[in-house]
């Protein structure tokens, strides 16, 4: 599995503008899986799994890795072609069908983000504490807050590389990070 697959192509895009299509991508983990082992995990229909699946495959952010026969059934076995998604808007013409569909895409992975915060918030109340920072206010050019979003990238994943999997003492974690643009204060 590649690090970082670089999304520059709007079927991609469009792939992944959809929120179930990342909890999809997210039932994954370091091993190869079926589309009923992630319904199972998901607790989703198999159909609706399977059939996503096909979508983000046929675009390339899934790809099959393997194909078992087992008592005449053909189990096919899945895998992300990256750890990492990134959109690279610069890439690509931004008509009004690519632009809705980026912001779908960043709309989609807040509301994973979400999604998370909430999860650790119902579940611990006390035990491990979250580490939160909030910057805000400040003026940047589009040059600017890409190079501060790619050092925070480089950080985050330089430290988090090779802490994918589970090991002793060690809790399960979400990081995020985000450089967003906000309208002027009035």
């Amino acid at each position: 599995m590649k690090e970082v697959l670089v999304l520059k192509d709007l079927e991609q895009i469009k792939a992944v503008s959809q929120q179930y299509r990342l909890e999809i991508l997210e039932a994954f983990d370091s091993s190869a899986k079926t589309a009923k082992q992630i319904a199972e995990v998901m607790d989703e229909p198999h159909g609706r799994v399977n059939y996503h699946i096909k979508m983000l495959e046929k675009v390339g952010i899934i790809e099959l890795i393997e194909e078992v026969t087992k008592f005449g059934v053909v189990e096919k076995y899945y895998c992300p072609v990256a750890y990492k998604l990134i959109i690279d808007s610069t890439a690509v013409t931004l008509d009004d069908e690519m632009s809705d569909s980026i912001n779908k895409v960043s709309l989609a992975f807040f509301e994973t983000i979400s999604r998370e915060f909430y999860d650790s918030i119902e579940n611990f109340s006390s035990g491990p504490s979250r580490k939160i920072s909030y910057s805000v206010d400040y003026y940047l050019t589009d040059e600017e807050a890409k190079e501060l979003y790619d050092k925070l990238s480089h950080v985050v994943d330089s430290y988090l590389k090779g802490k994918e999997d589970p090991r002793a003492g060690a809790h399960r974690h979400f990081a995020a990070h985000m450089v967003v643009p906000l309208p002027p204060k009035v």
